[in-house]
C-alpha cells in the first residue's frame, strides 16, 4: 500500500516536468516548421532549434532537418518526436522568418517563459499575412523595369513601358494559379507563355526601338529561382547534400518551367 502511494506521487511529480519537456519539444518543431516552411536554410533551422533546447537546459539534444521533415530527440528525456514540412506556396517570407528569429534571442535571453514563446509562435504561425496581393505585383514590376535597364543598357521608352505592363500581367496570372491550384511550376509555365504572347502581339504593333528579347530579360526577372539556386549553393557548402540537391532540383525545375513558356512562341517573331 506505502509502495503504491509513492509510486503515484513520484508520478504526480514528474507530471508537470513531462509536460513541459512535450512543450519544448513542441516549440521547437513548430519554430523549425515555420523557418523551413517560409525558405530558411536548413543550417540555420537547426542552429536555432539547438538554441532554444540549449536555453531550456536540454542536453545532448538531436537535430535532423530536411526539406519536408524534422525530427527533434531529447535523449535525457526519452522524447523524440519527427514534424512533416507541408509543401510550400511561397518562396521565401521573411517577415516570419524574423518574428521567429527575434522570439528565439528574447527565450535564449530568458526574458520570455516557455508558455509565452510557444503562444507568440503560434500566433506568427497562424496570424502573420504575406503582402497584400497588389503589394506583390508592385514589387514584381519594380523589380522588372531596373534589372532591364540595368541587364541590356537599353532605355526606350516603349521597352521600358512593356516590360511594366508585361511583368505586371504575368505576375498577375502566376499569382491566380499558384493561389488558386497550389501548382508552382505550371504557373511559372502559364506566365512565362503569356510574356511570349504578348511580345508575339507586340512585335506586329511596334516597330524599333521596341525590342522583344529586351523586354523578355525584364518581363521573366521575378520569376528567376535566384532565392532557391543561392540556398543550393550554401546548402552544399555545409554539408547538406540531401537538401541542397532538393533545392537545385526545385530550381531546376523552375527555370526549365519559365524557359519553355518563353520558348514556345519565341520562334513566330
Amino acid at each position: 500500500m506505502m509502495d503504491s502511494v509513492t509510486t503515484k506521487l513520484n508520478d504526480e511529480a514528474l507530471a508537470p516536468h513531462i509536460s513541459e519537456a512535450h512543450l519544448l519539444m513542441d516549440a521547437c518543431l513548430l519554430a523549425g516548421e515555420i523557418l523551413m516552411a517560409n525558405g530558411s536554410e536548413i543550417t540555420r533551422v537547426e542552429d536555432v532549434i539547438l538554441r532554444i533546447g540549449r536555453a531550456a537546459g536540454i542536453e545532448r539534444l538531436q537535430v535532423y532537418a530536411l526539406l519536408n521533415a524534422i525530427t527533434v530527440s531529447f535523449p535525457t528525456q526519452g522524447l523524440t518526436q519527427m514534424r512533416t514540412i507541408p509543401p510550400r506556396t511561397q518562396t521565401m517570407d521573411m517577415e516570419k522568418i524574423v518574428a521567429v528569429n527575434d522570439l528565439t534571442r528574447k527565450f535564449t535571453a530568458h526574458q520570455l517563459t516557455l508558455a509565452d514563446f510557444h503562444e507568440r509562435l503560434e500566433k506568427i504561425d497562424e496570424t502573420i499575412p504575406t503582402f497584400p496581393v497588389w503589394l506583390q505585383i508592385l514589387g514584381a514590376t519594380s523589380v522588372s523595369v531596373p534589372l532591364m535597364i540595368m541587364l541590356t543598357k537599353s532605355a526606350a521608352p516603349i521597352n521600358l513601358f512593356l516590360t511594366a505592363i508585361t511583368s505586371c500581367l504575368a505576375y498577375t496570372i502566376y499569382l491566380m494559379i499558384r493561389n488558386r491550384f497550389n501548382m508552382r511550376y505550371f504557373a511559372l509555365f502559364v506566365a512565362s507563355v503569356l510574356i511570349s504572347l504578348m511580345m508575339l502581339v507586340s512585335s506586329h504593333l511596334f516597330k524599333s526601338p521596341f525590342d522583344p528579347d529586351i523586354v523578355i530579360v525584364g518581363a521573366v526577372m521575378p520569376f528567376v529561382p535566384g532565392v532557391a539556386l543561392t540556398n543550393a549553393v550554401r546548402e552544399i557548402m555545409a554539408g547538406n547534400f540531401i537538401s541542397g540537391q532538393g533545392r537545385i532540383i526545385e530550381a531546376l525545375l523552375s527555370a526549365a518551367s519559365v524557359g519553355l513558356g518563353i520558348a514556345l512562341l519565341s520562334f513566330f517573331y
